[in-house]
């Protein structure tokens, strides 16, 4: 490879001069040189591409092969064939002449000279040849077989034949961008006629226009303030097939950043994401594409909105991510009965094994981060059991440790965010206990702080966002009692502000539900017979109110549930035996209302309802009528769609 002669090229710059001012454009002349590393070989191998590369031998598009040539113009590169130059935007080394220039701008795995030896750039290993001026675009080269190469830089006016190019020339002229015209009768000091024009092998493809990635959620078009719940059928429909190489999906919202891998080659890159058991709130969606032009595109964010299954209070009732239910309850003839369905439409019930719940319980039900329920009760021997399962089905439950549950006391499970269960229950022994698993194994339980549970009432447990829980429950001096901690363990407890509960032998209950920000919401009949309501954190509890001085039913308990928006629903027996809701936020309360005038048990009873909420904010509620079957509800706020009994199912 040769480059011009002095001549030859004094006469190239008083041209360009020339040029440059008729034309209004200059040489590239930055205000410092030279600030990259030369090394005293002109033979080095290329190690990295730099910022402005894709990889040593990899393809890019004629737009970087341009912005990586105009690197070595910013830096002024000398002209040297003994030596080579690198820095950080376009890696290196490359050797400092003409074809180095282009074998920089075109990221090649060497730096081979334009012709001789070969194969040169010129050759097919290397490029392929255009056959008119016309096809050029920017990245393609103009070489001279055996004597000299530029780098293409774009047309400035490509009706007129109006160019610049990017030159490595001689030991005087560094490294510039000048203007020239196809039909010119030299270009750089060589004819015009003399020049093969050439495109690089490692051009990548195009592009096409306008191509763009829709992102889909359940087969429908994300949209930013669209609600998601449950799995959520992630799709990315590309407008042309053939150009994305491999797709990811990244996810961003209270918990950090989840990846998901989109694979490659695929028609819509289909993958779920499931949303089950991820706190509630704003996340991020977008999808970075790596497509035919060798880059990464990013497409999105969208932001959505995650609908977590509200937190509702442990009781026989539960949500389900698809939006509909499953409750358990003890059937007219003593055994455990299961149901699962949607509003007030129940598929048809079983009793899975035959089993016994013990008189004057009730089992509590938690939907477990996968879907799929666990469920905890006192058996007919009077201890724990535990089962789980799906819809009707349960595989064959266990009583852990033979745990021994107070007569007249139900148990309180709940589901924790990593799929685990933790559950609590007032011992034969009078005191609270706490136990946790997963599926049917219980590690040993444990009794914190050898607290008292008063009479035949029931603690009332809900899981904490961290992971923990929180516990309320009636101590034995009466009072209401909270306590948080994680497993077996519990810090300290507290009895805030010394609330009575119930009257003093009653069977009333607290209810407790934590919020996404790890508060919690409380109710529960307090010893005047009125309901009241309680927020705190931890063990403290703001000033608690008797909104509105509704009587609960005696003996009865409140079922408690929070919405998604951070207030809570709430469903209690009233004094004159009808079912209640009400709906509010913290220690206030809309007026509540006494839907269909719905009797709850009969008089005297102390059967209580069970509410949950769901991710559009409505509720569910589940209750023994005075008719002594198991009524189903649906609604939001204190509204309530006609009500049903499904399949006349008794509740003993």
């Amino acid at each position: 490879m040769s480059r011009p002669s002095s001549a030859r090229a004094l006469s190239r710059l008083a041209l360009v001069a020339a040029t440059a001012v008729v034309a209004g454009l200059c040489a590239v002349v930055p205000a410092s040189a030279d600030t990259g590393t030369y090394d005293n070989s002109g033979s080095e191998t290329p190690t990295s591409t730099g910022t402005l590369g894709t990889g040593v031998g990899q393809k890019l598009t004629g737009a970087q092969m341009v912005a990586r040539a105009r690197d070595w113009v910013s830096h002024q590169v000398s002209y040297n064939q003994s030596q080579s130059f690198s820095d950080s935007e376009v890696g290196g080394p490359y050797r400092t002449d003409c074809g180095g220039l282009v074998d920089m701008a075109w990221q090649l795995t060497s730096s081979p000279v334009v012709t001789t030896p070969s194969p040169g750039i010129d050759s097919s290993t290397y490029s392929t040849k255009l056959s008119s001026w016309s096809q050029l675009q920017p990245g393609d080269a103009l070489a001279v077989a055996g004597e000299h190469i530029n780098l293409f830089a774009g047309w400035t006016n490509q009706a007129n034949g109006d160019f610049t190019y990017i030159a490595e020339d001689n030991p005087s002229v560094r490294t510039g961008e000048y203007p020239a015209n196809i039909h010119d009768a030299s270009i750089d000091g060589y004819p015009t006629s003399s020049f093969e024009l050439l495109r690089s092998n490692s051009l990548a493809p195009a592009v096409p226009a306008n191509f763009n990635v829709t992102l889909d959620a359940n087969g429908q078009a994300i949209a930013s303030g669209q609600t998601v719940s449950g799995t959520v059928n992630l799709t990315a429909v590309a407008s042309s097939q053939g150009v994305v190489n491999s797709l990811t999906y990244s996810i961003t919202g209270p918990n950090g950043t989840q990846t998901i891998n989109g694979g490659t080659g695929a028609d819509n890159y289909a993958q779920a994401w499931n949303t089950t058991g991820l706190p509630g709130g704003s996340y991020t969606i977008s999808a970075t594409a790596n497509e035919t032009d060798g880059q990464n595109h990013t497409y999105g964010p969208f932001t959505v909105t995650v609908a977590a299954l509200p937190r509702s209070s442990s009781s026989g009732l539960t949500g389900l991510p698809n939006g509909g239910y499953t409750t358990a309850w003890r059937g007219g003839d003593g055994n455990l009965w299961v149901g699962t369905g949607s509003g007030t439409s129940m598929a048809q019930p079983a009793e899975p094994w035959l089993l016994g719940v013990a008189k004057g319980t009730k089992p509590s039900i938690a939907t477990l981060t996968d879907g799929t329920w666990v469920t905890a009760w006192v058996g007919a021997d009077g201890n724990l059991w535990v089962g789980t399962g799906s819809g009707t089905t349960m595989a064959k439950p266990v009583e852990p440790w033979l745990l021994g549950v107070a007569p007249g006391t139900s148990p309180s499970i709940v589901a924790l965010p990593n799929g685990s269960w933790e559950v609590a229950w007032k011992g034969g022994d009078g005191d609270l206990w706490l136990g946790t698993g997963t599926g049917l194994t219980m590690a040993k339980p444990a009794e914190p702080w050898l607290l008292g549970v008063a009479d035949t009432t029931s603690p009332s447990l809900a899981a904490l966002p961290n992971g923990g829980y929180e516990v309320a429950w009636k101590g034995n001096d009466g009072n209401l009692w909270v306590g948080t901690g994680s497993g077996t363990s519990m810090s300290q407890p507290a009895e805030p502000w010394l609330l009575g509960v119930g009257s003093s032998g009653s069977s009333s209950s607290p209810s407790l539900v934590t919020m996404a920000d790890g508060s919690f919401e409380v109710a529960w009949k307090g010893g005047d017979g009125y309901l009241w309501l309680g927020a705190g954190s931890g063990t403290s509890m703001a000033k608690p109110a008797e909104p509105w001085l509704l009587g609960v039913a005696d003996t009865t308990s409140p079922s408690l549930a929070a919405l998604p928006n951070g207030g809570y629903q709430v469903a209690w027996k009233g004094n004159d035996g009808n079912l209640w809701v009400g709906t509010g936020s913290g220690t206030s309360m809309s007026q509540p209302a006494e839907p269909w005038l719905l009797g709850v048990g009969s008089s005297g009873t102390s059967f209580s309802p069970s509410l949950v909420t769901m991710a559009d904010g409505s509720f569910e509620v589940a209750w023994k009528g005075g008719d002594g079957y198991l009524w189903l509800g649906a609604g939001s706020g204190t509204s309530m769609a006609k009500p049903a009994e499904p399949w006349l199912l008794g509740v003993a």
